[in-house]
C-alpha cells in the first residue's frame, strides 16, 4: 500500500534524467499522458483477467456436488489461494512497468527538463512536478487494483475510501523529501551568499542535506498526524492499559493515535518520531476491530520494542551511512582502472548493497520487536495475534517481505526461543552482524573520502574567495576591501595549487583572472596560454590537439571577459559564460 521503494525510485530517474531530455516541448506532455493511458488499459484488463478466473472458481466450487471427492474441492481451493499469491506478483510487474514507462518520459521525452525549460519551476521546488507523470500512472493503476481488491479479496473498500487511502499514504511517503527540499530551496533563495557557497563546495550541499534530513525527521511525525484521519485513541480501558504499560517499561510516547482507515483489511500499527513529544504509535481501526485488548496490547507492546531498542536511530543513521557510502563507492571505482561502466557499478552496486543490507537488518529489528512484545506479554499471545492477522489472507501466512519475516516463521521463532533461550543469543549476533558490517562499509567509505573533502574545502575556499572579489568589484567596495579579498584569492588559490598538477592549472587561472580585474598584466594566463600552445605542438593525436586547441581558446576567452567586466563594471563569470557560448564552447541554456 505504501509504496516507498517506488517513489524513491522515481525521485533516482527524475533526478538522474535531468538534463539529459531528447524531445522537449510539446512531446513531453503527450509522453505523460500515453503512460498514464497505457497503465490504465493494462491493469484494467490484468485486473478483468483475475476477476474472471476468480468468479469462474466461486462457480465451480459453488456448482459441486456434495458428495464430490474432497479431492475435488481442495484443488479448487489452492487454485484459489495461488490466485491470490500471483496478486502481488502483477502489481509488481505493473510498479516496474510505471517505473520503466517513467524512465522513458525522463530521459527520451524529457519531463524533467519540461519542468524546468518550459515550465520554469525553481530547482528543489520541482520535486512534484518532476513526479507527476510517474503519480499519474500510479493514479491510474489504482482503478484495477480496486477492482481486485473488492471482487478477489473481498475488501469493503469503497472508491472514495481507498483511493484518499492510497493518496494519503503516498503524500506521507513523499512529503519527508518535498519539506526537505522546500527548506534548502529557502536557504539558498533567502541566506546571503548561501548560492555562491554551493557553487564553491561541492561536499557542503551534502552536508547541509544530511542536516536538514535529520532536522525535518523530529517534525515531520507531527506533520504525517495531519494527513492521516482519525485522532488520539477515544479514553477507556484500553487506552489507559497501553498507556500503564509504556508508563511502566519507562517509554515516553507523545501521543497513540487511532488511524481510521475506513476498510477492515488494513490491519496495523507503526510507531514514528525520534522524540517523545512527536514521538506516535498510530493503530488502525480494522485492527481494534479484529483483535481483543490483550492482542492489541501484544501488538503495542511489539511497538514500543522499536522504541525500546532504538530502531527509528537505526533507520535515520542508515539513511545518512547510504549517502556517506554511495560518495565513498564513487570515489574508490576512480582509483580503478579506467573502465567505461564503472560510474555506473559506483551508483548500482551501493544501492544494491544498501537495498539488501537494509532488509537483512530490519527484518531482525522485526524479530526484536517480537522479542520484547513475548517477555512482556507471552509468547503465546503473540502467535495468537500473527495466526488471527494471517487468517484474512491464505498466502499471508507463509509471505516473506524485503522488511519482515512471515508470520508462520514469526511464530516458530517465538516458540523456539521459550523452549530453548539460548536461542536468543544467536538471533543477537545475527543482528549485530549485519549492524557491523554496515558499520564497517561505512568507515571504509569514509577513508575513500577523506582526500576528496580536504580537496573539496581547499580548492572550495578559492573558488569561494574570487566570487567574492567578483561581487565586491561590481558593488564598488573600498579599495582596502578590494586588496584584502584579492590577496586572500591569491593565497587561497596558490594552497588549491599545490594539491596537484590539475588544481595548479585552476591555480593560475584563478591567480590570472584577479589579475587582470586588478588592472594588471595576468601573467598566470601567459603562463597557461604558452604551456598551451606547447602541449599542442607536442600532442601526438588529434583529440590532444584538439583539447589544448580549445583550452587555448578558453583563455582568450577569460582575457575577453576581464576587459569587458572592467570596462561595463559587470561580472567576470557573467561575461565569461556568455563569451563561451559566443565562441561555441558552451551551450546556450534553453529557455
Amino acid at each position: 500500500m505504501i509504496n516507498i521503494v517506488g517513489i524513491l525510485a522515481a525521485l533516482m530517474i527524475a533526478s538522474l534524467g535531468r538534463g539529459n531530455g531528447i524531445f522537449v516541448g510539446w512531446e513531453s506532455l503527450i509522453a505523460a499522458g500515453a503512460g498514464t493511458l497505457a497503465v490504465l488499459g493494462f491493469y484494467y484488463s490484468v485486473s478483468s483477467h483475475l476477476i474472471e478466473r476468480w468468479q469462474l472458481l466461486k462457480l465451480r466450487r459453488a456448482a459441486m456436488p456434495e458428495d464430490s471427492p474432497p479431492e475435488l474441492r481442495r484443488e479448487i481451493l489452492l487454485e484459489q489461494e495461488s490466485l491470490q499469491r500471483r496478486i502481488p506478483v502483477f502489481r509488481l510487474g505493473v510498479d516496474v512497468m510505471i517505473l520503466s514507462l517513467f524512465a522513458a518520459q525522463t530521459v527520451i521525452f524529457g519531463w524533467s527538463d519540461y519542468v524546468t525549460q518550459v515550465l520554469h519551476v525553481p530547482e528543489y521546488l520541482d520535486l512534484l512536478p518532476n513526479l507527476l507523470p510517474y503519480f499519474g500512472m500510479l493514479i491510474a493503476s489504482w482503478i484495477g487494483q480496486y477492482r481486485i481488491e473488492r471482487r478477489v479479496r473481498g475488501s469493503d473498500w469503497r472508491p472514495l475510501k481507498f483511493f484518499t487511502f492510497q493518496s494519503r499514504a503516498n503524500i506521507m511517503t513523499v512529503m519527508p523529501i518535498v519539506l526537505i527540499y522546500a527548506v534548502y530551496w529557502a536557504l539558498l533563495t533567502f541566506v546571503p551568499h548561501a548560492q555562491d557557497l554551493r557553487q564553491s563546495f561541492y561536499y557542503l550541499e551534502v552536508l547541509v542535506m544530511m542536516t536538514l534530513v535529520v532536522s525535518v525527521s523530529f517534525i515531520v511525525p507531527l506533520a504525517i498526524r495531519m494527513i492521516l484521519p482519525g485522532g488520539p485513541l477515544p479514553d477507556g480501558r484500553l487506552r489507559r492499559r497501553l498507556e500503564s504499560f509504556a508508563r511502566d517499561r519507562g517509554i515516553k510516547l507523545g501521543q497513540i493515535l487511532l488511524w481510521r482507515t475506513g476498510s477492515r483489511m488494513f490491519a496495523t500499527a507503526f510507531v514514528i518520531g525520534l522524540v517523545s513529544p512527536f514521538k506516535y504509535v498510530f493503530i488502525t481501526d480494522s485492527l481494534l476491530k479484529r483483535l481483543n485488548d490483550d492482542e492489541i496490547l501484544a501488538v503495542f507492546a511489539h511497538e514500543l520494542g522499536h522504541v525500546k531498542h532504538r530502531h527509528l536511530w537505526w533507520l535515520m543513521t542508515f539513511i545518512l551511512a547510504f549517502s556517506v557510502v554511495l560518495m565513498g563507492a564513487e570515489q574508490g571505482f576512480k582509483l580503478l582502472p579506467s573502465m567505461p561502466w564503472a560510474p555506473y557499478l559506483g551508483f548500482v552496486l551501493p544501492l544494491a548493497f544498501a537495498y539488501f543490507l537494509f532488509g537483512y537488518i530490519s527484518r531482525r529489528f522485526e524479530r526484536q520487536a517480537d522479542a520484547f512484545a513475548a517477555k512482556y506479554t507471552s509468547p503465546e499471545l503473540m502467535a495468537q495475534v500473527f495466526v488471527k492477522l494471517g487468517m484474512s489472507n491464505p498466502g499471508a501466512m507463509k509471505k516473506q517481505g524485503w522488511r519482515h519475516f512471515s508470520l508462520e516463521q514469526r511464530i516458530r521463532e517465538l516458540m523456539l526461543t521459550k523452549a530453548r533461550p539460548e536461542v536468543s543469543r544467536i538471533f543477537n549476533v545475527e543482528l549485530r552482524r549485519g549492524l557491523a558490517l554496515g558499520i564497517a562499509t561505512t568507515f571504509a567509505a569514509l577513508l575513500l573520502m577523506i582526500q576528496p573533502v580536504r580537496e573539496d574545502v581547499v580548492s572550495g575556499l578559492a573558488t569561494y574567495s574570487l566570487s567574492q572579489y567578483d561581487k565586491a568589484r561590481v558593488n564598488a567596495a573600498t579599495p582596502e576591501r578590494l586588496e584584502e579579498l584579492r590577496e586572500t584569492t591569491i593565497t587561497r588559490s596558490q594552497a588549491m595549487g599545490r594539491l596537484n598538477d590539475e588544481y595548479q592549472e585552476a591555480a593560475y587561472w584563478y591567480a590570472g583572472i584577479v589579475e587582470g580585474l586588478a588592472g594588471e598584466q595576468p601573467k598566470s594566463l601567459d603562463k597557461m596560454l604558452a604551456r598551451a600552445k606547447s602541449e599542442k605542438q607536442k600532442a601526438e593525436s588529434d583529440a590532444q590537439r584538439e583539447a589544448w586547441e580549445r583550452e587555448i581558446r578558453q583563455i582568450d576567452a577569460t582575457r575577453v571577459a576581464i576587459e569587458r567586466a572592467r570596462k561595463n563594471g559587470t561580472s567576470f563569470f557573467d561575461e565569461y559564460e556568455a563569451e563561451l557560448i559566443h565562441r561555441g564552447l558552451k551551450d546556450a541554456i534553453k529557455d
